[in-house]
């Protein structure tokens, strides 16, 4: 009775599981997030456990396919490196069509905001075509809304997210809340009495009075400013010195905090002028409020005038948001005002970067570069930039200049280490892979990880180590199970050391399955395959790689050696001459023909 009930019970179970995952992908599907949602914002209202914050992020990717059957692979794939990435910390759900639901619990907004752009930054440089995500944030002392409500508005986020670029992310809490941005213009009535103040004045100084420590209370203003003074709210105010140049303003400034002081009164003030580097009347408010921000930085009772840095921090507010267009143009600004500030060239070339305009990035990073030679994060940004661009020799020098400045970016000790197996550089791959598993990523350990282990086996099946590379290459394999690369050079590997020709074969197949853009995949199942004497398979497999990449020499030698494999001598030295008319100095091709000639 107990066995029946037992085969009952798994029975059930199993439909359960079947009805509750994506059959792409394999993960939780859109009812499991709908009931997850719902049952947070149930525990929200009824305030069980405390009222910790949560936010559900809807994560869209694009595949970069030629037809419907890749695209779905492509997803499969997404979804596998998605939840190796994130999936101990959040479990991801596929919705559909690469869209992806992620409940991130216990962080706040500008938590879950770094999180994100992190998540976007992996997936650029893993080589996705676009990605962008819409947050729903639900903070502590908000009322829980309804699951179709609060689903919505996540929807309604990565909407806008879509119109900012290809790597973007939007808030609904940043573009619903517009009224209490840090950046939000001044009521339409104050710019009116502003207007009647300065319409005819060809100069003047516009302050930003801000109570500090205010609270709720209404500050009483005096009525011995001897300037104008247009109220903003409850605890600001403009103030307006019509002919004063910087001097005065800030002579004016001081003196009114020293008498603030005196009634046991602190401010904080952002002092804009007019004319200024171009900027109009109407954006001299603005521009105060951006100095108040700065002023900020200083504690209160402090005084800060308009400037570069103060475009610096209203940009990286917008870049924090993801409106990577709002974020260029203040740091474009910014760089009007002050063209040697190396935080500005380099928040504008990153956000450039961001928006994949890598030709107008460079220059930036480069000069940068010009004024402060040694400045990490311009080396370390450059060297992506022209990996972006296909510049690898550049990128690897950028990065080995980086890596002198600082040793413990995880990023770079990875992206280096790419680069050196690219190039054959095994043993000093090793060296800086070793140190970045040693270093660790912070907030993506399993994928990181995951991709140190892959190119440390790549870089001992270089220097001959098959052992340590087999090692390194299965964990690499069980951090990501659709990892291509890895199953590939795992399944080459297997078959040297004769540990299996069948698990051998079966990787490599599994490799172009889940990845047939890549030559290398293809190379290696020819390789199984000759070695297992299919030969007819391998050539179609070898046929495959030279669609793929049609001038590789490497392939025509292998194409050689397996005609040679079969006595076909004469399509072999054929395939050898190939290789030398356009690749002269290859000495695998030439000793291997000069061998063909002799026998």
């Amino acid at each position: 009775m107990l066995l029946e009930k037992s085969r009952l019970i798994s029975a059930e179970m199993a439909r359960v599981k079947q009805f509750a995952l994506d059959p792409v992908t394999g993960l939780p599907g859109g009812r499991m997030l709908h009931s997850r949602l719902q049952a947070l914002l149930r525990k929200k209202r009824s305030q069980e456990n405390g009222n910790a914050p949560f936010a559900l992020l809807l994560l869209e990717i694009h595949p970069r396919a030629r037809d419907g059957e890749q695209a779905l692979a492509v997803i499969a794939g997404s979804a596998a490196f998605l939840d190796s990435l994130i999936g101990h910390l959040f479990t991801p759900c596929h919705l559909g069509s690469g869209i992806f639901g992620l409940l991130w619990e216990g962080l706040g907004e500008a938590q879950t905001m770094k999180m994100a752009d992190l998540l976007l930054r992996w997936l650029k440089r893993e080589g996705f075509a676009k990605s962008r995500i819409g947050i729903r944030s639900c903070l502590s002392g908000e009322p829980a809304a309804a699951a179709g409500e609060f689903l919505g508005q996540a929807w309604d986020a990565l909407r806008i997210a879509r119109k900012r670029g290809p790597f973007a992310l939007c808030s609904y809490q940043a573009v619903s809340s517009r009224n209490a941005h840090p950046l939000c213009p001044p009521p339409a009535k104050v710019f009116v009495e502003l207007h009647k103040l300065w319409h005819d004045s060809e100069r003047f100084a516009l302050l930003l009075l801000h109570a500090d420590h205010a609270g709720g209370d209404t500050i009483v203003w005096p009525d011995t400013l001897a300037a104008p003074l247009v109220p903003i709210n409850a605890h600001e105010a403009f103030v307006y010195l019509k002919g004063a140049d910087r001097q005065a303003a800030e002579s004016w400034g001081r003196d009114f905090q020293a008498r603030a002081t005196a009634a046991k009164v602190s401010f904080s003030l952002g002092i804009a002028l007019f004319p200024d580097h171009g900027f109009k009347k109407a954006e001299t408010a603005g521009n105060c409020r951006k100095a108040l921000l700065h002023t900020g930085f200083f504690g209160p009772g402090s005084m800060t005038v308009f400037d570069g840095v103060s475009l610096n921090i209203s940009g990286d507010i917008y870049y924090n948001e993801g409106d990577l267009a709002r974020a260029a143009k203040e740091y474009r600004l910014g760089l009007q005002l002050d063209p040697a500030n190396i935080n500005l060239l380099n928040s504008m070339a990153v956000t450039l970067a961001q928006m994949n305009l890598y030709r107008k990035a460079i220059p930036l990073f480069q000069q940068a570069l010009a004024l402060e030679p040694g400045n990490f994060m311009a080396l370390y940004n450059l060297g992506f930039a022209y990996l972006a661009t296909g510049e690898e020799g550049k990128a690897m020098e950028n990065f080995e200049k980086a890596l002198a400045e600082q040793d413990d970016n995880f990023d770079l000790l990875l992206q280096l280490g790419k680069l050196y197996c690219k190039a054959g550089r095994f043993a000093d791959a090793v060296g800086v892979l070793r140190r970045g598993e040693q270093v660790g990523p912070g907030g993506v350990r399993d994928i990181s990880h995951g991709a140190v282990h892959r190119f440390l086996g790549e870089a001992y099946k270089g220097l001959g180590e098959n052992s340590r590379a087999m090692s390194c290459l299965q964990k690499a394999a069980r951090h990501n199970p659709r990892d291509a690369a890895a199953l590939s050079m795992l399944g080459e590997l297997f078959f040297q050391e004769r540990q299996g020709d069948e698990i051998a074969l079966a990787l490599c197949r599994q490799a172009v399955e889940l990845d047939d853009d890549d030559w290398r995949h293809w190379s290696r199942l020819a390789t199984v395959l000759a070695g297992r004497g299919e030969y007819d398979e391998a050539l179609r497999a070898l046929r495959k790689a030279l669609t793929l990449d049609a001038r590789n020499s490497r392939l025509f030698v292998q194409f050689g050696a397996l005609y040679e494999q079969r006595g076909k001598v004469a399509l072999a030295a054929n395939m050898y001459s190939k290789v030398l008319r356009f690749e002269p100095r290859c000495r695998e091709a030439a000793d291997r023909l000069a061998a063909l000639r002799k026998a």
